[in-house]
């Protein structure tokens, strides 16, 4: 049986990815300046630059940015419902765009367009490269004052992952802050051809499935890619450390050294497979460059997933079709998982300290969090029955384009809105028990800061581009491309950002004892 460890993030390449999701709201019309120079430093963008909040009577506008797409006019529709509740309780009113890919973000920030509110889960490196641009306000004080009520809710362990160089710049969503990965399969399939999925399975579990489904639906691409251009959620229990250029092995052991993930055997082997499951059909054959994201949806059997309680509806909802898992990796965490996908308050808000008190509201009042993460009651869902537990969309509604998609794990707290129609009633219940499991890596806490070795940073990257995805999807022969691909990440100067990576993880953990 071939048993490997798995990597556990994206890699944090220079500047933003190109994802493009549909926009709500327009995009910035600033022009772009230096993001080294975006704006004040982080220590000059806390609440003392703009006084207090005490309510004077005035009503002040907060820009709002999130993900998922959504239609202009429903993102009105909502921020008018929203607006109604807080001009009473805090004196703001929203305006809510949502949608804007990593291009738009990257040139609102660095031209410092007015945002108060930021979901960064298109950004690159997500919160670290933020950070490391200038482009967020230090919460510190402004928690304390006004944030009291989401620190009630907020596990500790996951807040301690958004503070960099010991200051806070997030807070973590009240998601899955644990990661399970495995595949995601069409359950249409499964059943139709009679196939026994595990609960936790192996690769080779795998291969047997996916051979099975390739020898009944010949013209099916057996695996494709989770998002477009190749992306795949990984499957290697990894702590990146912020890049993948220098990782922890296997977050299920103590070591805290670190490597050189490319060249570890669990990569190999991982390519290896990867590449005899291509030369025998198993692989959609432009997996890394196809610019379809829903696969699922289309003419793909299964996926490389992340999973937690709730993930089959999520994938329902997301693809229109109905899933079944195989996990091959037990829970862990990680830094990057647990300030993951979240909101930062930028560096260009004119109203930080009522941006807090919007964000406190997001984690503890349920109407305010339930019209942010599905709209309006009537239009985008309604009540399944009178016990209000469970909503779904109102009649004659498409679920995949009904004007405002719910994308709850991208939002503050969703523990506090209803469940969708499917889910189990106790799942609130059952993914704080799965992120409690997750096994915290060594390094857990810790934010990579590669500007004493950017240099090599960017050359290993552009390495990484022309060989990572192709490996991994099996469009390499690993035998012939890791050893070139290893050489010439050597010649980059990996080991200088391994050596110093090292350091700075070693001072971080003598911190905390």
């Amino acid at each position: 049986m071939i048993k490997f460890w798995r990597q556990g993030a994206a890699l944090l390449l220079a500047g933003v990815m190109a994802a493009s999701l549909a926009a709500c709201g327009s995009a910035s019309t600033g022009s772009t300046g230096n993001s080294d120079n975006a704006g004040a430093s982080n220590e000059g963008a806390s609440a003392e630059n703009t006084g207090g909040s005490e309510n004077n009577g005035e009503i002040v506008k907060l820009v709002v940015w999130g993900v998922g797409s959504a239609d202009t006019e429903d993102c009105n529709e909502v921020a008018a419902a929203i607006s109604e509740i807080t001009r009473e309780k805090i004196g703001v009113e929203i305006e809510l765009v949502r949608g804007q890919d990593a291009e738009q973000i990257n040139l609102a920030l660095t031209s410092g367009e007015p945002i108060d509110m930021l979901n960064y889960n298109n950004v690159n490196g997500q919160l670290a490269a933020i950070v490391r641009n200038n482009y967020a306000t230090a919460l510190d004080d402004l928690v304390e004052k006004y944030g009291q009520g989401a620190l009630e809710v907020i596990n500790p362990v996951d807040l301690d992952a958004c503070r960099f160089g010991g200051t806070l710049y997030a807070l973590p969503d009240m998601k899955d802050t644990s990661r399970s990965a495995g595949f995601s399969m069409r359950k249409d399939i499964v059943d139709e051809l009679g196939i026994e999925v595990p609960e936790m399975g192996t690769y080779d579990d795998m291969y047997k499935i996916l051979t099975q489904v390739h020898e009944a639906y010949p013209d099916m691409y057996p695996l494709v890619p989770t998002w477009a251009g190749g992306g795949m959620q990984e499957t290697l229990p990894t702590d990146p450390l912020g890049d993948n250029l220098g990782i922890l092995e296997n977050v299920y052991n103590d070591t805290t050294e670190v490597v050189n993930y490319y060249a570890t055997e669990s990569y190999r082997k991982f390519c290896e497979m990867m590449y005899k499951w291509n030369q025998e059909g198993l692989i959609m054959p432009d997996a890394t460059t196809t610019t379809e994201n829903n696969l699922l949806s289309g003419n793909g059997f299964a996926m490389f997933e992340n999973w937690k309680p709730g993930k089959e509806l999520e994938n329902y909802k997301s693809t229109g079709k109905e899933v079944v898992f195989m996990k091959v990796v037990e829970p862990y965490k990680y830094t990057d998982v647990s300030n993951g996908n979240s909101f930062i308050i930028p560096y260009s808000s004119p109203h930080p300290e009522k941006a807090m008190e919007l964000w406190n509201l997001m984690y503890t009042d349920p109407e305010v969090s339930n019209l942010f993460i599905n709209g309006i009651e009537g239009k985008h869902w309604v009540y399944t029955d009178d016990s209000k537990t469970f909503i779904t969309t109102p009649e004659g509604v498409d679920p995949n384009a009904s004007g405002y998609s719910s994308v709850d794990w991208a939002w503050p707290n969703q523990q506090i809105t209803p469940l969708w129609k499917g889910a189990q009633a106790d799942l609130w219940d059952e993914l704080n028990k799965f992120n409690e499991s997750g096994v915290a890596s060594p390094a857990h806490g810790f934010s990579w800061d590669s500007n004493p070795v950017l240099n090599q940073v960017t050359a290993c990257n552009n390495v990484v581009s022309a060989y990572h995805t192709a490996l991994r999807w099996g469009a390499m022969d690993p035998n012939e491309n890791l050893p070139k691909f290893i050489a010439e990440l050597e010649s980059a100067g990996i080991n200088e950002i391994i050596a110093e990576k090292q350091r700075q993880l070693d001072e971080f953990l003598a911190g905390k004892k």
